[in-house]
């Protein structure tokens, strides 16, 4: 991914998550999505979550730029997410980029199908590295 594109999916990220909803916004969608994600957010504190989502989001755009730069990060991210830890498969990887995808179309209004693409597209590194550690 071009570096230019990555710039342009931080700052859209800033912008998305300067609104307060935007975090509810996608959990509202991601938690729809399926049972098994419902299932394995029961008894999430979501404050404590949101921010480490918020946190998350922004070390993965960073991982398509520098992978070295925040590979220790990722790393425990990936201990976190894996079978031993809160066990989440690769195929719900995919709902959650859904998720956070649909969440920043509502919360962006410059959205376009290009941006769309540019985000999932900065998103995949960072799944597939986690993908690979579960």
């Amino acid at each position: 991914m071009l570096q230019y594109d990555l710039d342009e999916v931080k700052s859209r990220y800033h912008r998305c998550i300067s609104k307060k909803t935007f975090l509810d916004t996608f959990y509202d969608c991601f938690l729809s999505k399926s049972d098994e994600v419902a299932y394995k957010f029961r008894g999430t504190d979501f404050t404590r979550q949101k921010r480490m989502l918020r946190e998350s989001i922004l070390m993965m755009v960073m991982f398509s730029r520098d992978p070295v730069g925040v590979e220790e990060d990722m790393i425990k991210l990936a201990e976190r997410h894996n079978r031993n830890g809160v066990d989440i498969p690769a195929r719900l990887y995919t709902l959650w980029l859904d998720s956070l995808c649909e969440a920043i179309e509502k919360h962006d209004p410059e959205h376009t199908t290009e941006i769309a693409l540019k985000w999932r597209a900065a998103m995949e590194p960072g799944i597939e590295f986690l993908i690979s550690k579960y």
